[in-house]
């Protein structure tokens, strides 16, 4: 064969491996853009809608009556305002507390470092509905302990704290926020160079100085994108004005859509609904064009160079105590304190104060009931496919896309990318009214997924492959394309160089995105409210919130307490086997 043959031969080999490849990035813009943009287009449809029923949509009968009858009424601007109040108010509270915590573990030499590391992270697995439930029994102004406890102690005629408003929901909605802030900044922090702070300490500036001009401009690029990331994440959550506003009337735009789709005294009004929906729509492009353009010139704050360096820590001294109260304090009122309320309240016969005698009519009744009940069987079955489907469909998605974003040069890369966070900015209720439209079109068609665990899986995969996109990108972008290319030279065939290169490497940071996915499928109840039809296809949230909604408080507790307990198990072991598998990697790569 001669040396001419030879080239030839490769170029054809290289020529149909680019024209795979070629497909193969066409084949993933397709799968996205399709599950993310088909909903998003029958969501606009259906607001011009003028159909009773989804399924009777149609190109003849569109019209503006919708948005005329949502738009002019006044209510709906009390609604913006609630919106803008709460996702504002819930965005700084959580995020100041996130920087506070994440500075004291980064940046100063608070003792028990690695139990607050441990520690902020598994609040996730505090469900944010458990979690408001927990609270209104402690704060409701009729039955709350700490309140009847206060107006006991001071002789109040009235509740002091009301948790059914919009102060109540920002304080609970901003602890809900804390540990994915808090491991979003702890990286910015970590990587600070200090001898930018100790220029600046030594040209004469003050801590509080150096703090604000040094090391807060620094970080201006990755606070912005932690905030504006959190900033949609409160503005589409469900469970927690669901469970606090709803009973007082106070709604914003999620729940808004929610009472409209279910109201009691008249038919389901879908085209409002998606009227009202479409003002997510705008925030979402605007969002995601915000946080691509905050992130695209984050090279101009660049503070990481191919010098050693090591963060500097600040010695607290006598302000450890403070430090360590508020760690403290955030963990009681996270987690330790509504699982010991749900816990307390799962023992009791009928809804008590905890006096004395409530504790002498404790039993295991509700949790028998539980374990009798054919339908919880029924629904912990649910629940594990649906988190099983949902947690390994985010990861393979996720990977591949993030794959085509960050190691190829395919045109469409970008727009890849953004479609793939905008479903993050779109709140759940309203994604889940979206993909209702499209399931009830499709079983017009013979493809009988509506109301299914399929349904609620692929909702949630779409709606989770923000976070996946983001930690992918970060991991892939961390393995040098050396390795890769050092197996194809080796003669290893492109599965096998994913197999034996990307898995090892990726591992720790796939274990993460199954576990942040499995522990928010469980507890978002938004899309599954919208999306389930009938008893034998409920899911653990589901059930918790119709419980709740029929007043079984007791119930409640017991279900809630045994899921939290269940979400640390099974978060602790998850982690272990991930990030010790990723460890014993590392040190193989260092000892080879």
């Amino acid at each position: 064969m001669t040396a001419v043959s030879v080239a030839q031969g490769m170029r054809d080999f290289a020529s149909r491996r680019v024209s795979a490849m070629s497909l193969w990035h066409w084949f993933v813009f397709l799968v996205v853009g399709g599950f993310v943009m088909t909903p998003l287009v029958f969501l606009v449809l259906g607001s011009f809608s003028l159909a009773e029923l989804p399924t009777d949509i149609s190109l003849s009968n569109l019209g503006f009556a919708n948005y005329e009858e949502v738009w002019w009424d006044p209510d709906t601007y009390r609604v913006l305002n609630n919106t803008v109040i709460y996702t504002t108010g819930a965005t700084a509270f959580g995020i100041t507390l996130a920087a506070v915590l994440a500075w004291l573990v980064e940046r100063t030499n608070i003792p028990g470092k690695i139990w607050i590391y441990a520690g902020v992270p598994m609040t996730l697995a505090m469900p944010g509905m458990l979690q408001a439930m927990a609270w209104v029994l402690l704060l409701s102004p009729r039955i709350g302990f700490l309140n009847r406890w206060a107006q006991a102690l001071l002789g109040l005629e009235s509740a002091p704290i009301n948790i059914y408003s919009l102060e109540g929901m920002i304080f609970i909605e901003g602890l809900r926020l804390v540990p994915t802030a808090f491991l979003m900044l702890v990286p910015l922090l970590r990587a600070m160079d200090p001898a930018l702070e100790e220029a600046a300490a030594m040209s004469g500036a003050t801590p509080q100085a150096t703090m604000r001009r040094v090391t807060l401009r620094l970080m201006i690029p990755g606070l912005l994108a932690v905030v504006i990331y959190q900033a949609m994440t409160a503005l589409e959550v469900f469970e927690v004005p669901g469970i606090l506003g709803l009973p007082s009337g106070i709604y914003v735009f999620s729940t808004k859509i929610y009472s409209i789709l279910h109201s009691v005294s008249t038919l389901p009004a879908y085209g409002q609904a998606n009227a009202l929906a479409m003002i997510y729509v705008f925030i979402a492009v605007g969002a995601t064009y915000l946080y691509a353009r905050v992130i695209s010139h984050s090279e101009r704050f660049t503070i990481i160079t191919g010098k050693g360096y090591r963060p500097r820590e600040l010695d607290i001294g006598r302000w450890r105590g403070w430090a360590l109260g508020l760690v403290g304090l955030f963990l009681t009122f996270s987690i330790i304190l509504p699982f010991l309320v749900l816990l307390f309240v799962s023992f009791l016969p009928y809804l008590q104060q905890p006096v004395w005698a409530a504790f002498q009519s404790m039993s295991f009744e509700h949790y028998e009931t539980l374990w009798r009940a054919p339908m919880i069987r029924t629904v912990m079955w649910n629940t594990l496919i649906m988190v099983v489907l949902t947690s390994t469909l985010t990861v393979i998605v996720s990977f591949f896309v993030s794959l085509v974003i960050v190691r190829s040069k395919f045109w469409g890369r970008r727009i890849l990318d953004q479609m793939a966070f905008m479903p993050h900015a779109i709140p759940g209720i309203v994604m889940g009214l979206a993909f209702l439209w499209v399931f009830l079109q499709a079983g017009k068609y013979g493809i009988p997924i509506h109301g299914g665990i399929w349904a609620i899986s692929l909702a949630f995969t779409v709606g989770f492959m923000a976070y996946g996109t983001r930690s992918m990108n970060a991991a892939i972008l961390q393995i040098h394309k050396d390795l890769e290319e050092a197996a194809q030279v080796s003669g290893a065939r492109q599965w096998r160089t994913m197999w034996r290169i990307f898995y090892p490497l990726m591992l720790p940071t796939f274990v993460g995105v199954w576990i942040w996915a499995m522990l928010h499928a469980v507890r978002i109840a938004g899309k599954p409210l919208i999306l389930y039809e009938g008893a034998e296809n409920q899911v653990l949230a589901i059930l918790i919130w119709n419980m709740w909604d029929e007043g079984n408080i007791e119930g409640v507790g017991a279900i809630g307490a045994l899921m939290i307990a269940g979400l640390l198990i099974i978060t602790l072991g998850l982690r272990l086997m991930g990030f010790g598998r990723g460890t014993a990697i590392q040190k193989d790569a260092g000892n080879n």
